[in-house]
């Protein structure tokens, strides 16, 4: 997409009155911030194991996550983070943590300068496999967007089960184009709760059927 075209599209969410999302724009140019798609091949990274990298972060997932509620006491990891185009967004909000787990080293240090470019200083990022990661119980919100194959979303699915049967809490799910929607609610606490259908691949909302009592 040309300089003229992403200029063009910036004017016109600033007519809609995007003001934020508008800077934004303007900022990848001006410091060379770094969202571009991302192939297997150019990664040598297993078509077993992972998908390929497109920025998922910006407009169409702010207006999910201005439904959600976020406040200090969530936490969030995106799973399948690339260049950390979601994670910037989710550094609008109040989280008290905000993770990354990416299985390439070479996407977790384009999204790490990046966050250096924006001086976005909140979130943390970890290269390994999606299915490996289990340092999951400080986090209640989950996100996704097709990051990898059937086998690994199992994985992660069964190992967040696992957390939140150590560690009883309200936990969200955000599923950008939901392909393995039965993964995420076979043999698993989860339910969905909702849909949106604003960008033509959806988001599926899911949240644990167990609610935590206040103590």
């Amino acid at each position: 997409m040309s300089l003229s075209t992403d200029i063009l599209n910036a004017l016109t969410l600033l007519l809609h009155g995007e003001w934020r999302e508008f800077i934004f724009r303007i900022r990848v140019h001006i410091q060379k911030i770094d969202l571009k798609n991302a192939y297997l091949d150019e990664l040598n990274l297993p078509e077993e194991r992972s998908h390929y990298y497109a920025n998922s972060g910006g407009l169409h997932l702010e207006k999910v996550l201005r439904d959600m509620k976020i406040t200090p006491k969530d936490a969030i990891v995106d799973f399948g983070s690339g260049k950390g185009g979601a994670l910037i967004t989710f550094a609008r909000y109040p989280f008290s943590k905000i993770a990354g787990v990416e299985l390439s080293p070479e996407l977790v240090a384009i999204a790490e300068d990046n966050f250096r470019k924006l001086q976005i200083g909140t979130i943390t990022t970890t290269v390994s496999d999606a299915a490996d990661f289990t340092d999951l119980d400080d986090y209640n919100y989950f996100y996704f967007f097709s990051p990898f194959p059937l086998t690994v979303m199992s994985a992660v699915i069964r190992n967040i089960s696992v957390s939140l049967t150590a560690k009883p809490r309200k936990a969200v799910i955000i599923y950008f184009n939901p392909e393995f929607h039965a993964a995420v609610v076979t043999d698993s606490p989860f339910v969905k709760v909702s849909e949106y259908h604003h960008h033509e691949l959806g988001y599926y909302i899911y949240a644990n059927k167990t609610r935590v009592a206040p103590p």
